[in-house]
């Protein structure tokens, strides 16, 4: 057995590379149609056939696509679609599982009901990466691409719990609206608390690595990588709820690799992020062979044991890919109608109708709609067959190549455009301009090493530092001083581990220096808040709050009350109930109430930021023998930009922005590059060494592309 699943494993992915080759030939064919025809062509030739068993299918394919979509869709997008997205994801699926179930039934009468309203519940999750391409050259509106991904990250969790219910009423006979309502309700939100927790837990687990120095890429993208198996097994055979909704709340909870989360380092950010685009990518590819390999024996066996020909069943599918076109396309021009989004009611618009339309055609369905369908069991209750289950294969089979064929060909139509389309972990921007830096062919002469890695590096950012200074010749480009500042903190952490090997907080560097430094700007911060409160500019809640947050700041980093593993642990503890608190409570909150706050905690971290770098100012001004220039520069930097937020006048996270830091940080490391060359030629370093910082320095700028992708 074991000897025909490693067989079975090679194929598939033989398979699946031929066809991905092809794919680079054919850039006008989604390549999941091409992966289709390998899988239909092996079954015709080599008579290849694959039996699915339920549990590990779902935990094979199900937990890491729908974790890493969760993982990586836009949170921001996400809340703000959130009216939309919960209504196509939950209503449209349920109403698309009645309403469609019974025109189903009727087009089918021999099939049972239970049989009819699971085919229709199999075929609600959409899948938009098949077009996702398509929208960036035929202009598909961001708001409908942010909507269509949103909506199938949840509506896959919805729409395979409605599916299980369904092939559970076929298999035993027996369902209860009531009893099924009550057990979707536990099932989902005792799944989704699950969720929570479990990547809660495994994110402190990946910080506290982090923080104890423990920052091999190796093992943090294998913690990764095992996250949704576990949260997902655990889920369904110990708590026996919805592992499928516990994942997609994991992975939207999960901490993003991008470069925000400045506690990892590039290595472990790349590594990561390249792994998963290589285990989504085989994945969905493996689950479209499959489908192919399926689509001739179901052909085979729907003439032997339905009462139904070939041509039919295709004309069936046909017809039921349009029914759900249409009954996306109603329900997004009636949600448009009743609840538009510029406020304004319009009952006929040509401009909606288009939108409607497109939304309707994008409604791909795609791997998991074909991991559901071939989840199926042979059997039910009493060892009959499963009823029609050959024809139900081959409907969800023939309507998912409707919907991909349909996208792939009408979209570009509506939009008067075209581009090749693209699925999970596939992207038409993944390439990977990689520069080896392959310079160990040089001879040098046998010299004496002055400098170790960490001497270099400490050498490299200085004379990088430099340059860009230099460079920055009115002295007030806030993108070159970010970088600066950025430099600067990787040259004090450098400064600390050179004694201290473990890994340093970029955010919150732990040094005596630093200590004192933070020591002096929270009693400015105190300062100003006593100023405000003395002159009655600010509310006494206000006044409490901010002198207790800043309190507690002095004591958790100037005097180190705990040990740095109670430290960690208190501290993780607390910005999470800090979360907490701020989701339950605002709710409540009257809105003058939280206006008001609001306006005056602005007030007072304005003024306790412009205290507070006034004295930073007088300090780089005066004999400060006792703190670096360095240091000081950099807290400097780190309250303008504070300050620069909170008045509005910071450019930061706009894509312009962005793109401008990018292209410098990616221009600096190619300084970087050029003094490690210097540095070998002369002698100062090993080629090992020389090797090792050329690596870290690939590392940095291939984190830069993947974040600017």
């Amino acid at each position: 057995m074991s000897v025909a699943v490693l067989e079975s494993v090679i194929l598939i992915v033989s398979l699946l590379i031929v066809a991905n080759i092809i794919s680079h030939y054919f850039v006008s064919v989604p390549p999941s149609l091409i992966q289709i025809s390998a899988g239909i062509i092996a079954a015709l030739f080599m008579h290849v056939k694959i039996s699915v068993d339920t549990e590990w299918f779902m935990l094979a394919f199900i937990a890491p696509i729908l974790f890493n979509d969760g993982n990586r869709f836009p949170k921001r997008e996400l809340w703000k679609l959130k009216g939309p997205i919960i209504g196509n994801a939950i209503f449209l699926v349920v109403i698309s599982t009645v309403v469609g179930g019974v025109i189903v039934k009727m087009l089918i009468p021999s099939l049972p009901w239970a049989t009819a309203f699971t085919l229709v519940a199999v075929l609600s999750p959409t899948d938009p990466i098949a077009v996702q391409s398509i929208a960036k050259k035929a202009r598909i509106p961001d708001k409908l691409m942010h909507l269509l991904s949103g909506e199938s990250l949840i509506n896959d969790a919805s729409g395979l719990i409605c599916f299980k219910y369904g092939v559970a009423a076929t298999v035993t006979g027996v369902f209860s609206l009531r009893s099924a309502t009550i057990d979707f309700l536990y099932i989902a939100f005792v799944g989704a608390f699950f969720g929570a927790i479990a990547i809660w837990i495994f994110n402190g687990l990946r910080l506290y690595l982090i923080n104890q120095g423990v920052d091999d890429s190796i093992l943090h993208t294998i913690i990764q990588i095992t996250i949704p198996f576990v949260i997902y097994y655990i889920a369904e055979d110990v708590l026996h709820v919805s592992g499928v909704v516990a994942v997609v709340v994991a992975g939207i909870m999960n901490i993003s690799s991008n470069r925000r989360v400045n506690d990892f380092s590039p290595e472990i950010r790349l590594v990561t992020s390249r792994t998963w685009d290589m285990v989504i990518y085989i994945l969905n590819g493996i689950v479209f062979v499959l489908l192919g390999i399926e689509i001739p024996f179901a052909m085979e066996e729907l003439v032997h044991n339905d009462n139904i020909s070939t041509f039919m069943a295709i004309g069936l599918s046909f017809i039921i890919w349009i029914m759900l076109v249409v009954i996306r396309f109603i329900w997004s021009y009636l949600y448009t109608t009743l609840a538009p989004s510029d406020g304004k009611t319009v009952i006929f618009s040509k401009e909606r109708f288009d939108y409607c339309l497109m939304s309707g055609i994008s409604g791909v369905r795609g791997a998991v709609t074909m991991v559901a369908v071939l989840s199926i069991p042979m059997t039910i209750k009493g060892g009959a067959a499963f009823p029609s289950r050959t024809l139900l294969l081959f409907i969800a089979s023939t309507v998912i190549i409707f919907s991909l064929l349909g996208a792939t060909f009408l979209i570009p139509i509506l939009t008067k455009n075209s581009e090749p389309v693209t699925y999970r972990g596939n992207s038409l921007n993944d390439d990977d301009d990689d520069e080896d830096d392959e310079d160990d062919d040089e001879v040098n002469e046998p010299v004496k090493i002055q400098m170790n890695q960490y001497q270099a590096n400490k050498v490299i950012l200085e004379k990088t530092i430099k340059k860009l200074k230099d460079e920055n010749i009115k002295d007030n480009d806030v993108i070159y001083s970010t970088i600066i500042a950025e430099y600067l903190y990787n040259i004090h952490n450098l400064n600390v581990q050179a004694n201290n090997p473990a890994q340093i907080s970029k955010k919150r560097v732990k040094g005596k220096k630093d200590a004192e430094l933070w020591d002096i700007c929270f009693n400015c911060e105190l300062e100003a808040i006593e100023e405000l409160y003395a002159n009655n500019e600010i509310s006494q809640d206000a006044y409490d709050i901010a002198v207790k947050k800043i309190t507690k700041y002095k004591k958790e980093i100037v005097k180190h009350r705990y040990n740095p593993t109670i430290e960690f642990f208190i501290a993780y503890f607390r910005r999470t109930v800090l979360g907490l608190k701020r989701i339950i409570h605002l709710p409540f909150k009257k809105h003058e109430e939280v206006i008001q706050f609001n306006r005056d905690g602005l007030k007072i971290s304005i003024a306790g930021a412009q205290k507070a770098l006034d004295k930073l100012y007088e300090l780089d001004l005066s004999d400060h023998d006792d703190i670096a220039d360095n240091l000081i520069y950099v807290f400097q930097r780190h309250y303008e930009e504070r300050l620069d937020l909170l008045q509005g006048k910071n450019k930061h996270r706009t894509p312009e922005f962005n793109s401008e830091r990018a292209s410098l940080e990616i221009k600096a490391l190619s300084y970087q590059r050029a003094f490690v060359q210097d540095l070998l030629e002369r002698g100062r370093i090993s080629k090992a060494t020389a090797k090792e910082l050329r690596q870290n320095i690939n590392y940095s700028e291939e984190v830069i592309n993947v974040d600017t992708q």
